[in-house]
């Protein structure tokens, strides 16, 4: 109702007058009299929405260039996604503000050593890992980091490859001394901050990502980064990561 109907107005459900009301989708908050402003992460549900599933696949991609236009205020996550809203929506450059995120200030902390062992204890790991964190979307080009690690378990031993985020049917079984992919699920901001605190490296070879938190998050907790240089990463991550082609599995390997 709130993204086709534009009803009902959230001024009436809080029963107060409101100035300024802040989406953080691209779809706007309806309100009666304040000014509107939207957040844009990426425009990845528009280019391809077949890629993905949900609201944002069924209203995102059929809505956001209506909302965009009618809204007062367009907040983009980084300059790449602000070039995007430019290029695809016509968001004239005024209009736009670049906010990127922020990291949660536990990132910057070292857990205390028991409670690391207590994770790797019950997600049965080892210490350093290979970590991902994230969903298990299309976008966030799975295939091609299992393939790299695989290419590379073939000629070296190898830690497990670790994916935070994704279901177990992402999982691999193996040897300790062979290729073994765990995938752990949804897990909670102490236990991803703990892994990272285990791992060797976090890799995160998107497609296409409007911002690319888990880089800055493991940059705080101190863990090197391995990234694909697609869309906002090789601007998130600067010159302190390791970027490679997230199309070639060779490359990424390497």
């Amino acid at each position: 109702a709130w993204n086709r109907l534009g009803w009902p107005p959230l001024d009436r459900l809080v029963g107060a007058r409101l100035d300024l009301v802040h989406s953080p989708t691209p779809l706007l908050v309806p309100s009666r009299a304040g000014k509107r402003v939207v957040t844009l992460h990426d425009l990845f549900f528009l280019k391809h929405p077949e890629l993905v599933e949900g609201e944002a696949r069924r209203d995102f991609a059929t809505l956001v260039r209506d909302h965009v236009r009618r809204a007062d205020g367009v907040v983009c996550v980084s300059e790449y996604t602000a070039s995007e809203a430019r290029r695809l929506l016509d968001v004239p450059p005024e209009k736009i503000a670049v906010t990127p995120h922020g990291v949660d200030a536990s990132y910057r902390d070292t857990p205390p050593e028991e409670e690391v062992e207590e994770i790797l204890r019950r997600l049965r790991l080892p210490r350093g890992g290979v970590l991902y964190v994230g969903s298990g979307e299309k976008r966030k080009n799975l295939v091609t980091l299992v393939m790299a690690y695989l290419t590379l378990a073939r000629r070296r031993r190898l830690p497990p490859l670790v994916l935070a985020g994704p279901g177990t049917d992402w999982a691999q079984a193996g040897s300790r001394v062979g290729p073994q992919i765990v995938a752990t699920g949804y897990l909670e901001k102490p236990a991803v901050r703990a892994l990272m605190a285990a791992s060797s490296m976090l890799v995160l070879v998107s497609l296409e990502e409007g911002f690319g938190l888990p880089v800055v998050e493991a940059m705080a907790a101190g863990l090197p980064v391995v990234c694909s240089s697609h869309s906002a990463l090789a601007e998130v991550a600067g010159d302190a990561a390791l970027l490679v082609d997230g199309h070639d599995a060779t490359a990424i390997a390497r």
